[in-house]
């Protein structure tokens, strides 16, 4: 029995599930109604049944419940490029905690991102309590004084100066397989997302550079952050509310492009 079942009294033929299908496994038969040449290929990724504009296509793999309606206001690209634009890294926070039903609505939207293939390899660690998040700044600090890497931070911490977490009230932490070959690129794909939903709610957050550092020498640092067996952390984002308010977007270098 095929995973895909079109009703052909709402179906228009119009061959837009054909058409926008990344693994190329659907066609038109004789009668101009699609079907699966190989179903092994198919990579769940919903596109014949996000797009088909008369809801005639559905797929076994994909229950229509879970599906969400596409927004009917898009932002104007001024509107947009600004919001973009204006994002700046936030490193100093009120102390207000982040709420878990926060974190989960910010993770809800980074889960979207997309990933090579439609993998969803992800795996993902948040921490709401900022005691926590400390105590994981600690931990980092620990390697990093023993192995002499950074010095002069170090001497930050001693005076009282987070410069890992920043004294966040909130931590994410994105993981992968070891042995996935993108992981990285999902990973940062999918903390931009969720930095980006961040900032629509009013919340600042900084890239956990020396916690992501660190992570892949400290088993002691791993095993804080429980990071299952086979993953490695490719990314981090400390989050708060921003203790002071940006008024302008600063300058960048000129563009470097090569236009072929």
């Amino acid at each position: 029995m095929s995973q895909i079942s079109v009703d052909t009294n709402r179906c228009k033929q119009d061959g837009a599930c054909v058409a926008v299908c990344p693994a190329g496994i659907l066609f038109l038969n004789s009668e101009r109604y699609p079907e699966v040449s190989d179903e092994t290929r198919c990579i769940l990724c919903g596109h014949c049944v996000a797009v088909c504009p008369s809801e005639a296509l559905t797929h076994a793999g994909l229950p229509a419940g879970p599906f969400l309606p596409i927004p009917t206001e898009i932002p104007s690209p001024h509107t947009m490029d600004g919001f973009l634009m204006s994002r700046r890294s936030v490193r100093e926070f009120k102390p207000r905690a982040i709420t878990k039903e926060t974190l989960a609505s910010l993770l809800d939207v980074a889960r979207r991102a997309p990933t090579a293939s439609n993998s969803q390899k992800l795996h993902w660690i948040a921490v709401s309590d900022s005691a926590k998040v400390h105590a994981l700044a600690q931990e980092t600090v620990k390697w990093l004084r023993d192995s002499g890497a950074a010095p002069a931070q170090v001497k930050q911490w001693d005076s009282g100066y987070d410069f890992v977490l920043r004294s966040a009230p909130a931590l994410v932490v994105a993981c992968a397989p070891i042995e996935y070959a993108w992981g990285k690129q999902d990973c940062a794909i999918a903390l931009t997302f969720l930095e980006l939903a961040a900032e629509a709610r009013g919340l600042g957050a900084c890239w956990a550079g020396y916690l992501t550092r660190v992570s892949a020498e400290h088993a002691p640092l791993r095993q804080a952050l429980s990071l299952p067996g086979g993953y490695a952390i490719c990314g981090g984002l400390m989050l708060g509310e921003p203790r002071y308010a940006y008024r302008r977007v600063p300058p960048r270098k000129p563009l470097s492009v090569s236009w072929l």
